[in-house]
């Protein structure tokens, strides 16, 4: 159980929760949602808080379940006193158990309603009753707070987690793949940063073989450039490749952006306790894996439909789709180097994680699209931790001169323009959560409310009831855009031709809106502030259009092969 809503705080956060937070941070927020959604389960079935934890523990899977089961055991003494309901509520035992407590200068924080009585006094009759249950049940006073320290125990460390926690959190720092036999940094296995994250390398076991790079020798004898063509015309004796593609101006396609670039999506049924099942979390390795993003079914580098309806719906439509269609010799050359969290300060991480030749590989389409974390940040007072214009300046110049030294000649690179997240609250904040649906008593409000007094929250500033810090926020987002715009039109490289392009996002929403269709349908369900399944398709639309507008040539011919490529090679491979 406890493993499951840590799951729900890591990934709501989009960033890096170490140490993250007041109050107790990761863990209290953890314990509260956890909490909360045992309560509800208790509810629904008509049992006890006690029962339904037990039986939240065992929709997951075998090694997590007998870990909860050990938590749960752990505090029964607690939970079957007859007194625990009428002080109970999920912020009031968080706190009374000591996984919350109130840091120097902060106020209690909370999520769920309020307890009648005096809050503070609550907790302290909470506390009174761990002691009392506990001292009941035989255990010495010295000893409890060793016994709860099981509470909060280190989820990496059992043994089918631990893998799960190393491989995390090695792709996460290096934006590469777990599995990579020959070091080309392209692999054959979806999760950690593979094939979901970039083209499928048609032969794991030799470096020589990538998506992306110039064919070799025409590929006469084999697919070194992975993209499903190769071989020779029996009819002339030329390589497939020089018919199909050499003359058509192939190339790839590479995203560097945050949360939204990555398609950062977590699945409702595994926060509202009236879609919880033991079927929605029966590949949750997958999910966790892949850092609670879908880049394979997003607007960027989707190439799939869902074939987990359960936790996303929708269908898939991207700028790589797009491109492979208007030219198939563009097949599996596409990278997504996208992570949670990520802002115009971590651009020189992306660079490094970057797979192309100067010498030996095909031009490519880079989209640097940060879109919100140069202003969204998790605290009170937001406005000081907003990148400056001179800051984003100077990052992005780093990253682009590095790039003129990488990518190879006539490529092309776009500069994507801050979202503007002032819709995010009017439109949102009084909706119910996915996790006050039981009762409608959560609003989408509540949770920003709780995430800011925490300071958790993935953006404080816009998912705020303040409309002057909103409109702040949306004023720094607008001079930042003006600087990436500025240095598109200023700024000559010799490897590649610099764009600017409007963000898509507003574009999207407002369209949308004109339709009579509520704009909430386009934001994720649980966190709010990502686009959902279905915007997906049609932030992939507006980019493309725009792009065929403005600028076409980034996009390279459109091969008139196609339909002769897909009658010769079928699938290409697939993915």
């Amino acid at each position: 159980m406890i493993f499951a809503l840590k799951c729900v705080v890591t990934f709501l956060v989009v960033s890096n929760v170490n140490g993250r937070g007041v109050n107790g941070g990761f863990s209290c927020a953890a314990c509260t949602i956890v909490s909360g959604i045992a309560d509800q389960l208790a509810q629904i079935h008509n049992e006890t808080f006690l029962a339904a934890s037990l039986r939240l523990c065992e929709m997951l899977p075998f090694a997590v379940k007998e870990y909860c089961i050990t938590v749960i055991k752990t505090l029964e003494p607690l939970l079957i006193n007859p007194k625990f309901s009428a002080v109970f509520t999920p912020d009031v035992f968080c706190y009374g158990i000591d996984v919350c407590y109130l840091d120097p200068g902060q106020s209690y924080c909370h999520l769920f309603s309020k307890p009648e009585a005096n809050f503070r006094n609550t907790v302290q009759k909470m506390k009174n009753l761990v002691w009392t249950s506990y001292i009941r049940s035989g255990l010495k006073q010295d000893k409890l707070h060793e016994h709860l320290q099981h509470v909060d125990f280190d989820v990496c460390s059992i043994p089918a987690i631990h893998e799960i926690c190393e491989m995390f959190n090695r792709t996460w720092a290096q934006i590469r793949p777990a599995f990579d036999v020959d070091g080309d940094w392209f692999s054959i296995v979806h999760a950690a940063r593979g094939t979901f994250w970039r083209g499928r390398d048609c032969y794991d076991w030799d470096s020589d073989f990538y998506p992306g790079r110039q064919p070799f020798m025409g590929d006469v004898t084999a697919d070194y450039n992975c993209n499903g063509i190769w071989g020779v015309d029996p009819a002339t004796g030329k390589p497939w490749e020089d018919i199909l593609c050499k003359n058509f101006d192939s190339r790839g396609i590479i995203y560097v952006g945050d949360s939204v670039g990555a398609h950062f999506h977590f699945p409702e049924p595994w926060i509202n306790p009236l879609l919880m099942s033991e079927e929605t979390f029966h590949n949750y390795t997958e999910p966790l894996l892949n850092e609670m993003s879908w880049p394979h079914l997003g607007f960027a580098t989707g190439f799939m439909n869902t074939t987990e309806p359960l936790l996303i719906k929708g269908v898939t439509d991207s700028l790589y789709l797009k491109l492979r269609s208007r030219n198939r010799c563009n097949h599996r050359d596409y990278q997504n180097l996208s992570r949670n969290g990520a802002s115009s300060y971590d651009g020189m991480t992306y660079i490094e994680s970057l797979a192309r030749n100067k010498s030996h590989d095909k031009p490519v389409l880079v989209l640097y699209g940060m879109y919100g974390n140069d202003v969204c940040n998790r605290f009170s007072n937001s406005i000081p931790h907003m990148t400056s214009p001179s800051a984003l300046h100077k990052n992005v110049m780093n990253v682009l001169n590095v790039l003129n030294g990488l990518l190879p000649f006539g490529s092309h690179v776009i500069l994507i323009g801050l979202v503007d997240g002032g819709f995010i609250y009017p439109t949102m904040a009084n909706r119910i959560h996915p996790l006050g649906q039981l009762h409608g008593d959560i609003h989408y409000d509540d949770v920003y409310t709780w995430f800011n007094c925490m300071e958790m929250g993935p953006c404080s500033a816009w998912m705020n009831s303040n409309v002057t810090l909103r409109k702040l926020a949306t004023l720094r987002a607008q001079e930042l855009s003006v600087v990436l715009r500025n240095i598109a039109a200023r700024e000559k490289f010799t490897a590649f031709s610099l764009h600017f392009l409007d963000n898509p996002v507003q574009k999207v929403m407002w369209d949308w809106k004109k339709l009579g269709k509520p704009m909430w349908q386009l934001l994720d369900p649980v966190d709010s502030l990502h686009p959902s399944q279905m915007a997906h398709p049609l932030i992939a639309k507006v980019m493309w259009d725009d792009i065929m507008r403005n600028f076409p040539e980034a996009l390279g011919d459109e091969n008139p092969n196609n339909q002769r490529i897909e009658k010769l090679f079928g699938d290409q491979g697939g993915y």
